[in-house]
């Protein structure tokens, strides 16, 4: 590479001259003895055979600023073939260089170590989204990818189209290294649909981490599972107590992110092209469109809260007015033990559900004061004025655009809140790589008060009538046979668990308190 020397050097500009020949003329000392058929096809990059290397194959070697070098191989003996695939790696690496990439890579092997190291450090954080289980489960999925990188040595070599026959590869025994008995020695039968979706969707997040990385790779094209979309509605299930967490803790960090999927997608184009802020929420269109966004993302947050600490049905929920809850503060004072021992005193909220059908009340309490409370005082932030008594609790109060719409003072409607959820757990996919096994629904939040009522040692009577549900029905539908395994202390470790996870728990006392509140 030419050196332009300044017409006058001062002696610090001369000492730096001298260092550099120093340093490039034992290069050239070295490559003497080492380079073969050395040629400088481009002004920064040569093309060499190794002296020492039995197979002849070329290699290239590029300057990539601060005095370092990339060296790699051609894997060609041909001459034209090797200059021509040395011209591309050029451009490509100048590429990495000029985003601040890192170009000289290590193995996918190593790259996968240095993903887990990342994840492992997030469990280790107090207010990060994830949990054990989550990380085991994504080890899991990634040894499966480890098996299918082995034939691309690093990043930049992974062919796009690897993971198109990921599904068949997981089902039948007779492909190569396919074979789910391979993974799973235990298990009888092939994944399930939700199985593979669930792998596909942690590859996803190791190839993120590349990206956010830096790590230049061809972008890959991902298989396309279908779900039985009608039982992902009607299945119900209840949470994991992992899962309940997680989606818990990513609640706050939710509510917080100012774009949607598309707009984030869109907001990390514009930023490469090196657009300040203010010019990529003009271009996106979301700058208005936030504020009343975050108000209705906060609402059901609560909202999901009250479900999974009531066992009221989202119909029920929404028909509330505020005339229908009195919050108080219990006598007991026992409601919530936290993981240090000390006691928080829960605020319970006396609700008068309207029953299906019929003219009269079905009234119960729970420890879900602290979140009707919550509601009210994000309306008044939100309209400026308190909430009336005849208000719907989910009340409808538009957007920044529709102060007109003939919904608002109406209660949000059941697929508004359907939808958010959904989108909720697809930007839990998107910005944190975690999806579930299991078909959860919003419902779930229901089955899920009702299974760890029972896990703690409620009567099924009590929990019956606290959930509108008749005991034959809680029996058949939701009773875990597995609860008969519980001792005390894991009782009592499970509330410490849950208590932490907003779920808030109550003992015989407090039970005893509701009634007599009510």
């Amino acid at each position: 590479m030419p050196v332009l020397l300044p017409p006058k050097p001062t002696s610090e500009e001369l000492q730096e001259i001298e260092a550099y020949l120093q340093y490039h003329k034992q290069i050239k000392e070295s490559e003497e003895g080492l380079y073969q058929d050395r040629e400088e096809i481009r002004d920064g990059l040569i093309i060499f055979k190794h002296q020492k290397k039995k197979v002849k194959n070329w290699y290239m070697r590029m300057y990539v600023g601060n005095r370092k070098y990339k060296v790699s191989s051609l894997k060609t003996q041909n001459y034209r073939q090797a200059k021509e695939l040395a011209f591309l790696e050029f451009d490509r690496l100048n590429q990495v260089v000029k985003e601040k990439g890192d170009v000289f890579e290590k193995t996918n092997v190593e790259y996968l170590q240095d993903y887990l190291n990342y994840l492992d450090k997030e469990l280790e954080k107090n207010n990060e989204i994830t949990s054990k289980k989550t990380i085991d489960a994504k080890r899991t999925s990634l040894k499966k990818l480890k098996t299918l990188l082995k034939p691309f040595d690093k990043p930049s070599n992974i062919d796009p189209d690897f993971l198109q026959d990921y599904i068949l590869w997981r089902r039948k025994a007779d492909i190569q290294g396919g074979n789910w008995n391979n993974f799973h020695k235990k298990n009888a039968l092939p994944p399930t649909d939700q199985t593979i979706y669930k792998e596909v969707s942690d590859f996803k997040g190791f190839f993120k981490y590349l990206q956010d990385e830096k790590i230049s790779h061809k972008e890959i094209n991902f298989p396309k599972i279908k779900l039985d979309l009608k039982r992902l509605k009607t299945k119900n299930v209840p949470y994991s107590d992992e899962d309940w967490r997680t989606i818990y803790k990513w609640m706050p960090v939710w509510i917080k992110k100012k774009y949607t999927i598309l707009g984030e997608k869109k907001r990390q184009e514009l930023e490469k092209q090196g657009l300040p802020e203010e010019d990529i929420v003009r271009q996106i269109g979301l700058s208005k469109k936030g504020k009343r966004s975050k108000f209705y993302k906060k609402v059901f947050y609560n909202l999901f809260l009250i479900l999974g600490n009531s066992g009221l049905r989202i119909s029920s929920l929404l028909k509330l007015r505020w005339r229908d809850v009195v919050v108080k503060g219990s006598k007991s004072g026992k409601h919530k033990v936290n993981a240090d021992g000390t006691i928080t005193q829960a605020l319970i909220a006396i609700i008068s559900v309207p029953v299906e059908t019929k003219t009269s009340f079905r009234r119960f309490a729970s420890p879900t004061g602290k979140w009707f409370n919550n509601l009210k005082e994000i309306y008044k932030e939100e309209t400026g004025s308190p909430v009336k008594k005849t208000d719907y609790i989910f009340q409808n109060i538009g957007t920044d655009n529709s102060k007109g719409d003939k919904f608002v003072g109406n209660p949000l409607s059941q697929s508004f809140i359907l939808r958010t959820f959904y989108e909720m757990l697809e930007e839990l996919e998107f910005y944190k790589g975690i999806s579930f096994d299991d078909n959860y629904t919003l419902h779930s939040a229901r089955s899920f008060y009702i299974n760890k009522k029972l896990e703690l040692g409620i009567p099924i009577a009590v929990v019956a009538q606290a959930s509108g549900n008749t005991i034959p029905t809680v029996i058949r539908h939701y009773e875990n046979l597995r609860v008969l395994d519980f001792t005390d202390e894991l009782v009592k470790q499970k509330r410490l668990e849950l208590n932490e996870n907003g779920f808030i728990t109550l003992d015989d006392e407090d039970l005893y308190t509701v009634k007599q509140e009510l």
